[in-house]
């Protein structure tokens, strides 16, 4: 197979201590933003954020998977907890249209 349901090699990651850049809209309609370096980090920022929301999501994916082949037909109990991590994570709204976040951060709106 192609490798992405096996088991990936154990690394210890350090926690970071990075904060997030705070969201900074572009303040005028049309033309170049008021802070332009604030501007483009959010948007790195809002980037990054959607990077690890993807990766959750295959790793949700993937504990499913193994759960699926371990326990066989008994996978509808089973793996329940697991299918319901999985469910949650590709039912948030914002994973399947990042620029509703997008609108809805720029507007003060929401945002974690």
């Amino acid at each position: 197979m192609s490798g992405m349901y096996d088991q990936p090699p154990s690394s210890d990651v350090p926690e970071s201590s990075m904060s997030a850049y705070p969201s900074v809209g572009r303040g005028r309609p049309m033309g170049r933003a008021v802070d332009p370096v604030g501007f483009l980090n959010a948007g790195e920022q809002r980037a990054r954020e959607m990077q690890v929301e993807i990766e959750t999501v295959k790793l949700l994916r993937q504990d499913v998977i193994s759960c699926y082949r371990k326990e066989g037909v008994n996978h509808y109990q089973n793996c329940r907890e697991y299918v319901d991590a999985y469910v949650a994570a590709i039912s948030d709204p914002d994973l399947l249209n990042p620029k509703q976040r997008q609108g809805r951060i720029e507007k003060g709106g929401g945002g974690d």
